[in-house]
């Protein structure tokens, strides 16, 4: 944990002021909506060594062991108002794999709706949990997960995930990779929430691997040709019927 101890947020990103970085909790996503419950404000980030019940999207477990990855949470406030949070969900994938390029030798992709992978293998996870007041969201805590240092991945997901250290050959920095991913972060959700998806949905469009290829996402299955303004995933299947998908996971 060593690595993290020295971490400082970039300079003028709003995000990880405060930081608080604990050697091993349950879950960062669980922590993070504490703080928020409790009054957190925008940009708090809970930064955990390691995690007992670490989890992703669909409730799946998300292996964290010490040492070896990024696992964080990010509490989320601004423009909430303008914005919805599966909108934020979908701008905060671009902007994770974004960052991530700086740290592997080709592109990386995102697999709509927001993880983002390496020739087609899970480089980083994201996990969106809004927080309400009545009908509106006070706060969106953006869980993260990136596989950073192992050079051996899990037997059971070692032919569909990937990490830094094994795309590029050596080990980047934890802090390294989270200071860019904090600033990157602030940055694009910050331009997402200013100007909307509009502002960004090219980008992600160019990024996202599920463009002209076949998809299966519940009862729907074709080609992939677009994300639509709202974000959803416009599908042409066999019959030329164009469905929008907003939620679901590809298959």
């Amino acid at each position: 944990m060593d690595d993290l101890l020295a971490f400082v947020s970039p300079p003028g990103c709003r995000l990880g002021r405060p930081l608080i970085l604990k050697a091993l909790t349950g879950s960062t996503n669980d922590d993070a909506r504490a703080l928020a419950n409790a009054g957190a404000g925008h940009g708090t980030v809970v930064l955990a060594d390691a995690q007992t019940a670490g989890r992703g999207r669909l409730g799946r477990a998300w292996s964290s062991p010490a040492g070896e990855n990024l696992y964080l949470s990010v509490v989320w406030r601004s423009g909430l108002d303008a914005i919805e949070p599966p909108l934020l969900a979908l701008g905060a994938g671009l902007a994770v794999s974004e960052a991530l390029d700086g740290f592997t030798p080709t592109p990386t992709a995102v697999k709509w709706p927001n993880d983002v992978r390496h020739r087609g293998r899970k480089l980083a996870g994201l996990l969106a949990e809004a927080i309400y007041r009545g009908t509106q969201p006070s706060a969106v805590i953006l869980g993260l997960g990136v596989n950073v240092r192992g050079a051996v991945m899990p037997e059971a997901i070692a032919e569909i995930a990937t990490s830094l250290r094994i795309v590029r050959g050596d080990d980047p920095g934890r802090a390294a990779v989270l200071s860019s991913l904090l600033e990157r972060l602030d940055a694009t959700l910050g331009r997402l929430c200013a100007d909307g998806f509009g502002a960004i949905r090219q980008r992600l469009i160019e990024r996202c691997e599920n463009i002209g290829a076949r998809v299966s996402i519940g009862e729907v299955s074709g080609v992939a040709i677009d994300i639509d303004p709202t974000g959803a995933l416009r599908v042409r299947d066999d019959q030329g019927v164009v469905h929008a998908v907003r939620a679901g996971e590809i298959r």
